[in-house]
């Protein structure tokens, strides 16, 4: 308010040379103080009217362009974001529910009505000092009052086209907030619960005992993300619900560009847990931000940004020094942790217990590290996490080529282990019914993905159907 009143009030002060018209001009009616600049040419009566006036309006124009911005400067400030939900009870937020289009069009609604009460308050306001300031310098009442009504018209039409363009993206920013909770509550809602075999009492402590123990983690793409968003999801809910993969480990992590709950499932996959939820109550995926990742040669995704942050989340979880070795797999890579543990004991120097500053290569025919299963030691991966971001070649590289070109800049040694992968972009084909490989790539098909580990299941008891 303030502010307002000292830009009117400096408008109110009569520039010098407009302070007063020549003498033989008295018909304005003006005060007068001075005289008019011998650099001003000499206008008659009429023309120098309309030489004040116009002069005005454009002083005019200036004092409502501090006004709008000031106007702003409050409104928009002031215009909260509108709370969707603040529900504490699952049962409350049920009973709060409504539908989408209800909520933006009462959002509007209310905002509208905001903004209405604002421009009227403050067109009052402006409206008052500028007639005062016109009684002070205009003493004709025929063109006081064409000024007021240019003036009052003005105010109008610049608060009208303000409250349309800049003040209308702030409330289209809170409906569209409001209306995504929206749907990510109506999702939740709509997703019952799931079974997690490997959370129950038992078995979580049963596989918390088995040797050498081992950290698991993926990151999964997210419905809406991408076009893999569904197909991951679904491959990681099989693998939960069966307990197998990641989930046969003695602890695991599924990270995603967002919250999801993994002991639901609803019509839009893995549900995003939703604000006003006490997620204590769900079990969470790792939110880590943006997962997005460009195309490089040969469709190659050039993945290695998501990762490293993924290796910062591990470093912030203190997890990693509880176990001897971590494994990073694809989502879309069937594996046997059970066949990993019994690889590590028997080929590893240490005899599994992670003790060596080691990774496992598992392409022979490129002499390489994979990517759909990676595994290091315990020893190497506190190197990783710790030094990750001193490691070069982030940008525009694939993870596993990044993972590698890191753990030997920090002087972790490679060693191969040939029964480690069935890979089809490193063998050309891929045998499931190979009992002694650990994992088997690519098998994006949930229904295939099921058909390779059932056959690799069965490669190891002939006799006996799983």
């Amino acid at each position: 308010g303030g502010n307002f009143f000292c830009a009117a009030a400096m408008w109110a002060k009569i520039p010098e040379d407009e302070a007063e018209a020549p003498p033989e001009l008295r018909g304005c009616e003006e005060v007068s103080t001075g005289v008019v600049r011998n650099s001003q040419p000499f206008l008659s009566g009429s023309s120098w009217c309309s030489h004040r006036s116009g002069r005005r309006v454009f002083i005019t124009a200036l004092v409502l362009g501090i006004v709008a911005a000031i106007f702003l400067a409050t409104f928009v400030t002031r215009a909260s974001p509108f709370t969707a939900y603040s529900a504490k009870t699952l049962v409350e937020v049920e009973d709060a529910q409504e539908p989408t289009k209800k909520i933006a069009t009462d959002v509007e609604r209310d905002v509208e009505r905001d903004v209405d009460k604002d421009v009227e308050s403050t067109e009052e306001q402006a409206e008052e000092v500028l007639e005062t300031v016109i009684r002070s310098d205009v003493s004709d009442p025929a063109t006081k009052q064409k000024l007021v009504a240019k003036f009052r018209g003005d105010i109008r039409r610049n608060f009208g086209r303000i409250a349309e363009t800049n003040i209308k993206k702030a409330i289209d920013g809170d409906v569209k907030r409001d209306v995504e909770d929206n749907r990510h509550m109506e999702n939740y809602l709509a997703s019952p619960p799931i079974g997690i075999p490997s959370l129950k009492p038992k078995t979580k402590k049963e596989q918390g005992l088995l040797w050498p123990s081992m950290f698991c983690w993926c990151i999964m793409q997210t419905v809406g993300l991408n076009s893999w968003g569904w197909m991951e999801e679904t491959l990681v809910k099989q693998q939960l619900e069966n307990g197998i993969g990641i989930f046969a480990c003695n602890e695991w992590a599924v990270m995603t560009d967002v919250k999801l709950a993994l002991n639901r499932w609803g019509p839009r996959g893995f549900p995003r847990i939703p604000k006003g939820i006490n997620s204590t109550l769900d079990t969470p995926t790792w939110a880590i931000g943006s997962t997005q990742v460009a195309k490089g040669a040969m469709t190659n995704p050039l993945n290695a940004m998501p990762f490293r942050t993924a290796w910062k989340a591990l470093q912030l979880s203190k997890k990693l020094s509880k176990h001897d070795w971590v494994i990073k797999v694809d989502p879309d890579t069937v594996w046997f942790p059970v066949r990993l543990r019994n690889h590590l004991k028997l080929y590893m120097p240490g005899h599994g217990n992670g003790w060596d500053n080691i990774f496992l290569k598992n392409c022979p025919r490129f002499n390489s590290l994979q990517g759909p299963i990676e595994v290091i030691s315990r020893q190497g991966a506190t190197n990783l996490e710790n030094n990750i971001q001193n490691c070069g070649g982030v940008w525009g590289t694939g993870e596993d080529k990044f993972i590698v070109n890191c753990l030997q800049q920090l002087g972790v040694p490679p060693k191969m282990e040939p029964g480690l992968l069935n890979d089809k972009y490193c063998d050309g084909y891929i045998d499931c019914s190979n009992t002694w490989k650990v994992a088997f790539h690519p098998h994006k098909n949930p229904a295939h993905f099921m058909e390779c580990f059932n056959a690799s299941k069965e490669a190891e008891h002939p006799t006996k159907k799983v």
